[in-house]
């Protein structure tokens, strides 16, 4: 009798995209065993679009329009492994992205981040798209310098700090991991690795910042801190830490094409800070792909 499997995943797609398929290949092709259920929310079939792929897993399909927090709650639901992770639909896992989770969980760390890759490296739009969303979870980081995303979880935090909130159109993880105390905040591992398939051209890339960045800015405004919050300023004076992040983060030719992408980097970072100064006056009237 086969052991029930240690790791859940629950791979989140939104209008059951092509790519849903290629992200679940991805975890069944994983060397551990994995209990697997996909959450697609907002229309399409992905039970039939697995199926024609050869691909069978436990699929939920809601009709209705999920924010990424409710359909990861979903997931959690559905599973019983002791950890749970979650893949979007526009992800990949490498090799190892579970055997390597599980090790570290099982050395006790409950909550597990992993650093990001870009799907096409030699790309310098997507280089540039890369670096303006991930610059932070280059995987040469260090563990002081990495944000801690990308995260799998005890599943016994869910029980004791509650389920993620269903009501963001963003930053659902940064919300309920801010509930944790500090001991059980995630610890950084730069050996899982997620491939994140990036924007290749330069308007579709300007579009989606200026998407994230108007998110970001409701995100800032629905904080209500008291303080003067300056999104466009918080966002765009990542420009100056971009080359140093660079340099510790990537080797190789993967750190010269990523220098070369730097003027569209800025590009990007601007449409981003414009988002976010709209999305803080006005909040987030753009649609959530993800």
């Amino acid at each position: 009798m086969a052991a029930r499997p240690d790791l859940a995943v629950v791979v989140i797609g939104l209008r059951a995209p092509a790519s849903l398929a290629a992200a679940v290949r991805s975890v069944l092709d994983q060397n551990v065993p994995l209990e697997i259920v996909v959450v697609n929310s907002g229309g399409g079939n992905a039970m039939a679009l697995l199926a024609d792929c050869g691909i069978g897993v436990t699929v939920i399909d809601v009709e209705e329009r999920l924010f990424a927090g409710a359909a990861r709650n979903r997931g959690i639901a559905a599973t019983q492994a002791p950890f749970i992770a979650f893949l979007a639909d526009d992800c990949l896992a490498c090799p190892q992205w579970a055997e390597i989770r599980l090790q570290r969980h099982r050395q006790g760390a409950a909550a597990v981040a992993s650093a990001v890759l870009n799907s096409h490296p030699r790309n310098l739009v997507a280089c540039a798209a890369h670096l303006v969303t991930y610059m932070r979870r280059l995987p040469g980081l260090p563990a002081g310098k990495a944000q801690c995303y990308g995260v799998s979880f005890d599943r016994k935090l869910f029980e004791r700090y509650g389920a993620f909130d269903e009501g963001l159109k963003s930053g659902e993880d940064t919300e309920f991991m801010a509930r944790l105390p500090e001991a059980l905040r995630p610890v950084w591992e730069p050996r899982v690795l997620t491939v994140h398939r990036n924007e290749m051209s330069l308007s579709g890339l300007l579009a989606d910042q200026y998407r994230r960045g108007r998110r970001y800015g409701a995100y800032l405004r629905s904080l209500d801190t008291g303080k003067p919050m300056r999104p466009f300023r918080k966002v765009f004076r990542d420009r100056r830490n971009v080359g140093k992040l660079i340099k510790e983060g990537l080797s190789g030719k993967d750190r010269t094409f990523a220098r070369l992408s730097l003027p569209i980097v800025w590009l990007a970072l601007f449409a981003k800070s414009l988002g976010a100064s709209a999305g803080a006056r006005h909040g987030d009237t753009t649609e959530d792909r993800r």
